[in-house]
């Protein structure tokens, strides 16, 4: 496990752009569960409204990929900061989904957009793999990097099982690409990471590469899970757990959150978890209802949309959280303080 507090460097988040959600296709419930075959609809989306406050999501067609969407998210990205193709120092590329297992996506991408001097990495960590990201870019801002670019995709809904409603439900497919940069007006003030592996096989899909088609399972290919009472206890304990650990290193006091960004497994889980740390729920971005859990993706959307609403800025002493917790199980948090 890792911690650390008070950084020397800072860095920011100088731009976030989404894949094109209108190009995939966008799910209420009603269609979904029509899709899947299952009896009383009206029945099935009052449940996961309610409980799970799940509405939306989009999904890919058949003929595109994580990859795809990652270069959608890409050329948004670079038609607002062409100069990252010439300036840009590192290239992380994240998610567990990726079409070309044995490829190194991140140097695909950068070799298909142009870029010049990036260092390329691919990262998997489940779904809290994109704020693993922001700790390794602050890494490398810490070595002298000025700027660098971070993508995640994923398009889990090809690997959901339709036989686990709670699943179908939650998933949604995305993207985003994000531009950072160091900078001097926000400093680091908190990183945790860890890990617990005995839980690994909580969530996970079971078949290898090269397929063998001899032997070719489709089921072997959708996620399984070991759905215990004792585990859905020790991924809420970590929550909690990770977010204390990640405000006591930072020497931040939970009033002081003003922008909790986190990754979103239902509607209600990050309000709970933030109030039971103490953080004002006023501040913590939901975006679940409009796009379900991404994977990876989730917590940039999330602070894309949070970025984006009208009446949006930052002020001198912000506290922004950026925390997750996912497939592994892995947990990761960073803090950034606004210095104005």
């Amino acid at each position: 496990m890792l911690k650390h507090g008070s950084f020397d460097c800072g860095f920011e988040i100088s731009d976030v752009a989404t894949c094109d959600f209108s190009s995939l296709e966008k799910l209420d419930n009603e269609t979904l569960f029509a899709r899947l075959g299952k009896g009383n609809q009206g029945k099935l989306v009052r449940f996961i409204e309610r409980t799970m406050g799940a509405r939306r999501r989009y999904h890919c067609d058949p003929d595109s990929n994580a990859l795809d969407l990652a270069r959608s998210a890409l050329s948004r990205l670079l038609e607002r900061n062409p100069e990252l193709v010439e300036d840009a120092e590192f290239f992380i590329m994240v998610g567990i989904s990726n079409p070309m297992p044995i490829t190194t996506t991140s140097a695909l991408l950068a070799g298909e957009f142009g870029f010049k001097k990036v260092s390329c990495w691919d990262i998997k960590s489940g779904c809290s793999a994109g704020v693993l990201a922001l700790i390794q870019a602050l890494q490398w801002i810490q070595s002298g990097a000025k700027s660098g670019v971070i993508v995640s995709s994923e398009t889990l809904s090809k690997f959901s099982n339709p036989e686990v409603l709670q699943m179908s439900a939650a998933i949604g497919d995305g993207g985003a690409a994000l531009k950072i940069s160091a900078s001097d007006r926000w400093r680091v003030r908190g990183m945790v990471h860890g890990t617990d592996p005995s839980l690994v096989r909580t969530m996970m899909v079971k078949g290898t590469f090269p397929i063998k088609l001899e032997t070719y399972n489709p089921s072997d290919y959708l996620f399984s899970f070991e759905q215990k009472v004792e585990v859905i206890e020790a991924i809420g304990k970590y929550w909690i757990q990770s977010l204390q650990e990640l405000l006591e290193v930072a020497d931040v006091n939970p009033a002081s959150v003003t922008h909790y960004i986190a990754h979103q497994v239902d509607a209600s889980k990050n309000a709970a978890v933030a109030n039971h740390c103490d953080i004002n729920p006023d501040n913590v971005a939901r975006s679940f209802a409009e796009y379900g859990n991404m994977g990876a993706p989730t917590v940039f959307v999330n602070y894309h949309d949070w970025v984006n609403r009208p009446g949006h800025h930052y002020q001198k002493g912000d506290n922004l959280v950026f925390h997750a917790v996912g497939g592994g199980v892995s947990w990761a948090g960073l803090c950034l303080e606004y210095l104005g």
